[in-house]
């Protein structure tokens, strides 16, 4: 006699976006490596790492639509992923030149105040006031943020650059706030890997621009300028930012930015054990305020 079967319980659909969110977020912290990796311009590395992605998308985007049921391109889709591509071209232009000014654990830690962003935005442009728990988080961050900056008020010749550097990172912030609720909504009318491409070819065109415009170094000069803006393109884009867009279909921007946390944690080690950029105390402090406020604003 057979033994009985037993039943096995599917994966929680719920959790399964879950792990593609947390898996997207760890391959987006390496993005700071493959940039400081790369020997081209800030906004010529935003235009490879969309131009080497562009592939991926574009398979996973016909799949979709070999579907019987999915989602529709909506009215209004184009707008909102308009919208989101030229965001994230903003974002990653800021984040990449920041990290020739900065060290990769602040570009990181500073770009992780998005979520706090769009609060403050809701606050001072929308009029929607909120809870005592999110102004402890709002000024957790800043207290935060000042940690981070404050070590270069000390540092002599290099200071300018620094402080440059920080600025940058939190123009990136506030550009990818933008950039995830611009995603969301395009979500509502429109599959993940669409969305994905469209933006990215939008990001990159802006990016190509911007790079022309700015005289950078467009063409990558040695084997290691090509293979960082290979992982840009595979690793941080493609893998990293294809499933956070496919997993923002179930959750809402506010749980996204909680899993956001993840890419400055490993950025910071992976630019511990790769370049030797340890925090200072004071600077670690800060990071976690950030992270510790980031948080607060997902629990309200």
């Amino acid at each position: 006699m057979s033994a009985p079967a037993i039943p096995v319980r599917p994966a929680s659909p719920a959790l399964a976006m879950f792990v593609a969110l947390l898996a997207g977020a760890t391959f987006i912290g390496f993005s700071g490596i493959f940039v400081r990796l790369a020997d081209v311009g800030p906004a010529a590395a935003g235009f490879w790492r969309m131009l080497f992605a562009l592939p991926v998308l574009a398979a996973w985007t016909a799949l979709e639509q070999r579907k019987p049921v999915g989602n529709k391109v909506r009215s209004g889709a184009f707008a909102a992923i308009a919208l989101a591509g030229l965001t994230f071209g903003i974002d990653v232009t800021l984040f990449n030149a920041a990290l020739g000014h900065t060290t990769i654990a602040n570009a990181s830690l500073l770009g992780n105040l998005a979520p706090v962003g769009v609060v403050l935005g809701g606050w001072l442009l929308l009029g929607e006031r909120p809870s005592r728990r999110i102004l402890g988080a709002l000024m957790l961050a800043i207290a935060g943020a000042l940690l981070l900056v404050l070590p270069k008020f000390t540092g002599g010749a290099q200071v300018s650059g620094n402080l440059l550097g920080d600025s940058l990172a939190v123009g990136a912030a506030m550009s990818y706030a933008s950039y995830i609720l611009a995603v969301r909504r395009a979500r509502d009318r429109a599959d993940a890997g669409y969305v994905s491409l469209v933006s990215s070819v939008v990001c990159a065109v802006f990016c190509l621009a911007a790079a022309l415009a700015l005289g950078e170094a467009v063409i990558p000069a040695s084997l290691q300028g090509w293979l960082a803006v290979i992982g840009l393109g595979l690793v941080s884009h493609a893998l990293g930012q294809g499933l956070i867009t496919l997993s923002l279909g179930s959750y809402g921007a506010s749980a996204a930015s909680l899993v956001m946390v993840w890419p400055a944690l490993v950025s910071v080690l992976a630019a511990w054990a790769l370049f030797g950029e340890q925090p200072t105390p004071v600077q670690a402090f800060g990071g976690v305020a950030i992270l510790a406020a980031v948080l607060m604003v997902r629990r309200g």
